[in-house]
């Protein structure tokens, strides 16, 4: 993209490095402020009704909330196992986009939510619409998936799976996730942040779908010269592909080139 080039060159400085770090620890933070009772999950929400109301926060709280408060000493071991893995891909993904573009990649899912939570409330009024920072961990997910294609997950620690098989039913539960919920408002505020997926991978996306249609033209082909008799005799009509325990001759009559196999040969 040759516009973020331009701007990383202007306003590179001003990018954040290990970003992702500091969103965990700002959750981790939150987290304790709720296991002493001092702030609420629901509390921190991007809600847009909530927002008109003057809780002008929450344009900024819903970021810094923990995807989930765990009940169970099980759960905050998963939980700490998911904040290890989304720094993980964050750290992958800086270290091959770099540290600018991880910023404005996430600052656009933020922005885009954001949007997406406000005009959806708008064409829905009588739903209560609320954004929790979910998006990020899926946007950043399908980031690095598409990135990484083949690396491997180990499911429930045993059973080993490519991260884009992970990604595509992300995709379809997504899908049905949509289909789902209950008004447009709903729909618009659940997929507004991903706009920026589309927008960083519009053209790798693209070329990679011009990458399969070449290979399989290239297939079709390849089958079609692969079925295509090279050698057909002019006499008995018998190819190659139909009788390739033939030999196939040419010889010349006139100013042109014709092909006989042995058989016809021997006739003659």
């Amino acid at each position: 993209m040759k516009m973020l080039d331009k701007l990383e060159k202007r306003l590179g400085i001003l990018a954040v490095p290990n970003v992702v770090m500091t969103l965990i620890v700002a959750q981790l933070i939150i987290y304790a402020g709720m296991l002493t009772g001092r702030l609420e999950f629901e509390g921190l929400l991007l809600v847009p009704k909530a927002v008109f109301a003057g809780e002008w926060w929450r344009l900024l709280s819903f970021l810094i909330t923990p995807p989930f408060v765990p009940a169970t000493a099980f759960q905050a071991i998963f939980l700490a196992f998911f904040w290890y893995i989304l720094w993980m891909m964050s750290q992958n993904l800086e270290a091959q986009w770099g540290t600018f573009r991880l910023n404005v990649f996430l600052l656009t899912c933020i922005v885009l939510a954001i949007a997406g939570a406000f005009i959806g409330q708008l064409i829905s009024p009588a739903a209560t619409l609320y954004v929790a920072p979910r998006f990020l961990y899926y946007s950043l997910f399908l980031a690095f998936a598409t990135l990484n294609p083949n690396i491997q997950f180990l499911m429930m620690f045993v059973i080993p799976v490519k991260v884009k098989w992970l990604a595509w039913i992300i995709v379809g539960f997504g899908f049905f996730a949509v289909l789902a919920l209950p008004s447009l408002g709903h729909r618009i505020a659940f997929l507004a942040p991903y706009l920026a997926y589309l927008l960083f991978f519009k053209g790798m996306l693209q070329q990679s779908l011009e990458t399969r249609q070449r290979r399989a033209k290239f297939e079709g082909e390849r089958k079609e010269r692969a079925h295509t008799a090279l050698h057909t005799c002019e006499e008995c009509g018998a190819s190659d592909q139909s009788a390739p325990e033939r030999d196939f001759r040419y010889k010349s009559v006139g100013k042109d080139m014709i092909c006989l196999c042995n058989i016809c040969r021997e006739r003659q």
